[in-house]
């Protein structure tokens, strides 16, 4: 019987310890979350020239509204067939929705000279001289292609009742070296394009009190 016992006890901790080298083995195979942000165009080393005169002005950016199946942590591609893929293993570090409107910010802020910038819900003591809000349709690529934006966009006033400017931008951008940096990099660029079609337009708009 004791025989029979320490039998079982040998089996059993031999079938634990199988278990658990197995698990070791298999954590290691797992690739690493590798985690993204967009860049700004001073982070791209795109230099933009300012204008002091316009450094009285206010910007709000928002609200940003992206589509649905980008609303979730993985990148996404997407072919030419419109086939979507969402890879587990790179993903955004934060919200996109909330990365695009900083990066917009910060864009139009070096391109105007701005230092007082508003995002969306902005504070109540902040009135913002004009509210840039864009609807982005698609902001995606495919690896071995090209990246592409394209969005709605309007200048609006300060209660975002009155459109001072409007209008559809489309963008595309090749990506480089064929993987998930190079199409961050090739989407942070397309923002890059759309911030400083903006800019020249504000820079055109009556002043708003």
């Amino acid at each position: 019987m004791i025989n029979t016992l320490m039998k079982r006890i040998t089996l059993w901790l031999a079938f634990l310890t199988a278990c658990t080298v197995l698990a070791g083995c298999l954590k290691k195979q797992s690739p690493e979350v590798t985690y993204y942000s967009l860049l700004s165009t001073e982070q791209l080393s795109v230099i933009a020239a300012t204008d002091p005169a316009e450094s009285d002005l206010r910007l709000g950016i928002g609200p940003i509204t992206i589509p649905d199946s980008m609303k979730r942590s993985q990148l996404v591609t997407r072919d030419a067939q419109n086939i979507y893929r969402f890879d587990e293993y790179h993903r955004w570090a934060g919200i996109l929705e909330k990365d695009i409107t900083v990066i917009l910010g910060e864009n139009l802020g070096a391109l105007l000279g701005v230092n007082k910038i508003g995002f969306f819900p902005w504070m109540q003591n902040f009135t913002p001289t004009y509210r840039v809000i864009i609807d982005i349709i698609r902001f995606d690529g495919e690896l071995s292609g090209e990246a592409i934006l394209n969005a709605r966009w309007t200048i609006a006033d300060a209660e975002g009742m009155v459109n001072l400017a409007e209008g559809k931008s489309v963008y595309r951008q090749p990506v480089e070296g064929g993987d998930f940096t190079g199409l961050v990099k090739a989407e942070s660029l397309l923002l890059g394009e759309l911030s400083r079609d903006l800019a020249k337009i504000i820079k055109t708009l009556p002043r708003q009190k």
